[in-house]
């Protein structure tokens, strides 16, 4: 399947049409890919959630390339003996090479599956696979559990907490005891807050941190497409469920802007939905502009970016975009005050989940986190300050 293929050798004709038959662009596939295509269509319509996206995204090729440059690597990338161009279409545990002739017609020219793509429970599989999991807290210190949700829907729960994590843990196990208990902590919650229901996990497994110094911009990080499409799809599939809150932990930020970048791609907003992110390894300018268009419910701080100076730069650089916006809480006040700071956490990000709760619930563990929260006698100092600025750029 993956062995060198001139389509010139063959008029269009001569390859089996997949789709685009009467609208959009026509989407064929190499004749010995037929029946590697054929299973797929099977598999999704049995309800294979990896195997209905995959045939899906494949389909929406007949639109072309426009808009899609969050799932297609290095677009416009050209065969030397062709002229034609090649993508790289990464879907969770499927990657197409597709390649679109001169006359406007594309041709999927390899399809390579993971191993165990049709045994999504296939033993010994369960801790390593890609995707979402239930997580729940156990009875001893810091002991969690975790169950693969085959059609990846987060438990339909108000105000859920969905950690998204780093790509740097090849089980699942290990990315929930590192990844949950922090996220929780940054969000201010306590067992008290976590129901009984604990949270959900989106998992990407892997060997290294995803983003970083050399890939900042979010989307052009090419290992976390596949796992941001999954995502996609778990909130997309959420969309109606109240006050849900994505929070990405380290380069759990690409997998997240990502996703967010498909869902405005595809028109879908998250009104209720909220979004964090802790220390994130890519920018958190660009998610925060893509929450703006999702109609996203922000906190006044949806990234602490620690001791990144290139972290706090991205968020100053929209803080224009943000005091525009009125449905955005940031304000001149909130902004002199993390100027003042210097990069200092001025503000504990548990408003959003106080949000989010609602209630007298809310209020309290809203209050506590703003008391405790930030840096002490500097925090106070910066906050007075803060106000005196406020109160003048308010004039």
């Amino acid at each position: 399947m993956t062995t060198p293929h001139n389509p010139l050798q063959h008029t269009p004709q001569n390859f089996p049409l997949i789709a685009g038959r009467n609208a959009g662009k026509p989407i064929r596939c190499r004749p010995e890919l037929q029946p590697v295509y054929d299973r797929l269509q099977q598999a999704a319509q049995r309800n294979h959630h990896w195997a209905r996206i995959a045939v899906k995204e494949l389909n929406a090729l007949t639109t072309g390339m426009l808009g899609k440059n969050n799932v297609y690597v290095r677009p416009g990338e050209r065969e030397r003996s062709s002229g034609s161009e090649k993508y790289y279409v990464f879907l969770p545990g499927l990657k197409a090479t597709v390649v679109r002739w001169m006359n406007d017609q594309f041709c999927i020219m390899e399809l390579g599956l993971d191993a165990h793509y049709y045994d999504l429970a296939s033993p010994g599989e369960e801790g390593t696979r890609l995707g979402l999991y239930r997580v729940s807290t156990g009875r001893g210190h810091n002991s969690w559990s975790a169950t693969y949700v085959a059609d990846s829907k987060i438990l339909p729960q108000r105000a859920r907490l969905v950690a998204i994590a780093d790509g740097q843990f090849n089980r699942v196990s290990d990315a929930v005891r590192d990844t949950v208990p922090r996220t929780m902590k940054h969000l201010g919650l306590g067992a008290a807050q976590v129901p009984d229901s604990g949270a959900d996990l989106h998992f990407t497994p892997g060997r290294a941190r995803l983003g970083g110094l050399f890939s900042y911009n979010p989307l052009s990080v090419a290992n976390s497409r596949a796992s941001a499409v999954l995502l996609a799809s778990s909130m997309a599939a959420a969309r109606d469920v109240e006050g849900v809150v994505w929070a990405a932990d380290f380069g759990g930020s690409a997998v997240l802007t990502q996703a967010m970048q498909i869902l405005v791609d595809k028109g879908i907003s998250l009104k209720s939905h909220t979004v964090y992110f802790h220390k994130p390894r890519t920018s958190p300018a660009k998610a925060l502009k893509l929450a703006h268009q999702l109609q996203m419910r922000l906190n006044e701080r949806i990234a602490d970016t620690g001791l990144s100076a290139r972290g706090a730069l991205s968020q100053f650089s929209v803080a224009g975009l943000r005091l525009r916006n009125q449905e955005d809480p940031y304000s001149k006040g909130y902004h002199a005050e993390a100027w003042l700071n210097g990069g200092l956490k001025v503000a504990a990000p548990v408003g959003v989940l106080a949000a989010a709760i609602g209630g007298q619930a809310g209020l309290v563990v809203g209050g506590i986190a703003t008391a405790i929260g930030g840096a002490g006698v500097v925090h106070a100092l910066g906050k007075s300050a803060a106000e005196s600025f406020g109160h003048h750029f308010r004039r």
